[in-house]
């Protein structure tokens, strides 16, 4: 009789405690720490020269030149951050995205015109889609990226829609006026590192990000969610080593995802 009192007794109690740990946060040991972004540099451009807008791509491969202003390639970024991820030895870059597709990088160009203090402010790029595209509408995102892979969301974005053998199919599959998340990091591989945690990054674009408003959910692996509020860079702690997805979903202010191709995007990852 006293055993069956002290299990009814307790059993509020075991309930209690399954709540809280289905909600406890960082399950798995994996942290997300927002971080601030590093300052935003003035006069950087983006343009995209070719393909024009809208134009038919008719035979491959489709070539595509970019004018860049204001961001020397190659270069380290001289910011403490450098040292507290991973730190590209290519230097600065410009990523490219087609489509939804993970983003290559860009880190050579023609130089075109110098600033009087002799760094290099005017360049040109000329480079190739290395794969291969689907019949109908495409869509290309640039923006420069920090050698630690930070992307600079302020300035120097640029978008180009084009269609490939047949402009009328999928004609309305990019509507890049509408809010549209842009997945920059992370991406590939890394050297595994208690110590040194992942950098997740993305662009929004058309709308900002808040609390009460739209939102990115972010899962990992499938079953750690968490719901970003900032556009800010973050730190993911404690992935082991591995493979690991990492989803992205831009949310609206009711916590339903927003239509279209863009806003919902996964990357495998691995940490050696």
């Amino acid at each position: 009789m006293h055993k069956a009192i002290l299990m009814l007794l307790t059993l509020p109690l075991l309930i209690q405690a399954a709540e809280l740990e289905e909600r406890a946060a960082n399950p798995g040991g994996i942290r997300v720490v927002t971080v601030d972004p590093t300052p935003e540099p003035d006069h950087i451009e983006t343009k995209i020269i070719f393909p024009k807008k809208g134009e038919l791509k008719t035979s491959t491969p489709i070539g595509i030149q970019v004018k860049l202003e204001g961001w020397p390639l190659g270069t380290d970024s001289e910011f403490p951050r450098k040292k507290q991820i991973y730190n590209n030895p290519d230097g600065q870059t410009l990523h490219v995205i087609i489509d939804n597709y993970p983003y290559f990088e860009l880190n050579e160009a023609f130089i075109t015109a110098v600033d009087d203090s002799e760094e290099y402010y005017d360049q040109t790029l000329e480079f190739d889609i290395p794969f291969d595209l689907d019949e109908g509408q495409h869509l290309i995102r640039i923006f420069p990226a920090r050698s630690f892979c930070e992307s600079i969301k302020d300035e120097g974005f640029a978008t180009r829609i084009f269609y490939y053998l047949d402009a009328d199919k999928n004609s309305n599959r990019y509507d890049i006026t509408q809010p549209y998340l842009t997945y920059n990091e992370p991406q590939g591989n890394y050297k595994y590192s208690p110590k040194t945690p992942i950098l997740l990054d993305f662009i929004i674009s058309n709308v900002m990000l808040s609390r009460d408003g739209y939102k990115v959910r972010l899962t990992i692996d499938k079953k750690d969610k968490r719901t970003l509020t900032s556009q800010n860079p973050y730190f993911i702690y404690g992935l082991q080593p591995g493979k690991h997805e990492i989803r992205l979903e831009l949310l609206d202010s009711e916590n339903v995802l927003v239509p279209g191709p863009l806003n919902t995007v996964s990357r495998t990852i691995t940490i050696e």
